[in-house]
């Protein structure tokens, strides 16, 4: 069942990439765009059939319409260091081969430039700010302008935050129903304070800004934990909220990859294992043992399959606890979401309409997306995980590896 549908995702991308019929606007996008998709097909041609060979030609076509000198969007969710992580990610995991200096020399810099403009401005966010920028460098922190930007970033981040009588807050998420300028607290790794942990213990273990990393970090894990909403034996509600903003959807978080317990507990556990902090580890699992008993889509918060918010999302992060750990119900719960997200895999009738039928929001209801973040692709590299013995780093782009 598993590898006829993975078989029907990638034979639904190939004519939609071959002829790029998609919204020119989202032609340089990682996660709404083509790029996600090619991932995607690279992974499937790698590990599922490996007698299937469009990817590179894909990419080639795909590549030779790319104008990565045009606009100021270096986004990782949206923009152009989102097709540069996926030149870099295929060539260090060995994919392909290319020069990748040649490509990267002058983006660097412009990569550079406009994480400082976004941190000018406060936008610390992963898929639409400075962290998803700093994230995409830190591959080349050998280089000295790399090096200095991520001390500098750090720094920032330090500024940004606030000494309480709990702990440090990284308050660095912005509502627009909250005055301009004013920003809360997230645990979230979509746009919020467990990007920036992550980031941060990536910058420490490359040996850069160690004492700042450090501080920020044991810090600001306290503030985290001190938010822990206490469960009864037999409860169903989040362990953490999503976002400090008073609001009661916001305390009983759904389970996704983008805000929410699991967000803390892939936190907890990444800096615990950095810092070789038992405790914080500890409480990851506990988090992810937890949250095992919210299996009905009413519980978890669920409607869908996608990775962003959707069954495919949770599998991947069980799935990455049982291959930390070994524990049989991380599998067991990452089988019974990664089953759910198998039965709600539908595509259209419609002759040119391509993707899986996902939930688009109040205002589009359901629809059919082909995507990374909410659709078909995304949903393909979860599934195609399952199948593995081992661990696949294409999770190395939500933050995961």
């Amino acid at each position: 069942m598993i590898a006829t549908q993975l078989r029907n995702i990638y034979n639904d991308l190939i004519p939609l990439l071959d002829q790029q019929k998609y919204d020119p606007d989202i032609s340089g996008s990682l996660f709404k765009g083509p790029w996600g998709a090619l991932l995607f097909m690279f992974y499937y041609e790698q590990y599922a059939d490996q007698e299937a060979d469009n990817a590179v030609a894909l990419l080639q076509k795909i590549y030779a319409g790319y104008t990565p000198h045009e606009g100021l969007n270096y986004s990782f969710c949206s923009g152009h260091t989102g097709p540069f992580w996926l030149l870099e990610h295929l060539s260090r995991h060995e994919f392909l081969e290319m020069d990748l200096d040649v490509l990267t020399a002058e983006f660097i810099s412009t990569t550079i430039e406009q994480s400082r403009f976004h941190l000018q401005w406060k936008n610390f966010d992963f898929l639409h700010g400075s962290i998803g920028m700093c994230n995409f460098l830190l591959p080349f922190s050998a280089r000295e302008e790399v090096h200095t930007h991520l001390v500098f970033f750090a720094d920032q981040l330090m500024a940004a935050s606030k000494l309480t009588p709990l702990g440090r807050s990284l308050p660095i998420f912005y509502t627009h129903e909250q005055p301009a300028g004013t920003y809360v607290d997230a645990f979230s790794l979509a746009h919020g304070s467990c990007a920036a942990l992550i980031l941060l213990a990536k910058i420490y273990k490359a040996g850069i800004a160690e004492k700042t990393c450090r501080q920020l970090i044991t810090e600001c894990i306290p503030f985290i934990l001190q938010h822990k909403i206490p469960v009864s034996g037999n409860g169903l509600h989040a362990m953490y909220p999503a976002i400090l903003d008073g609001k009661q959807s916001s305390v009983n978080s759904r389970l996704a990859w983008c805000y929410g317990d699991l967000n803390v507990a892939w936190t907890l556990w990444y800096c615990g294992k950095v810092l070789d902090e038992k405790s914080w580890m500890s409480e990851a699992l506990e988090i992810m043992r937890y949250n095992t008993r919210r299996l009905t889509n009413e519980t978890a918060g669920v409607i869908d399959n996608c990775i962003c918010h959707g069954s495919s999302g949770i599998a991947a992060f069980y799935r990455k606890f049982w291959f930390e750990t070994g524990e049989q119900s991380f599998y067991d719960c990452a089988a019974h979401w990664q089953q759910k997200a198998v039965e709600l895999i539908a595509f259209s009738e419609e002759e040119g309409k391509h993707g899986i039928r996902v939930w688009q929001g109040k205002d589009k209801l359901w629809d059919y997306s082909w995507d990374l973040l909410d659709g078909g692709s995304g949903v393909g590299l979860s599934l195609l995980s399952h199948l593995q013995d081992h661990p696949l780093p294409w999770d190395e782009c939500f933050l995961l590896s």
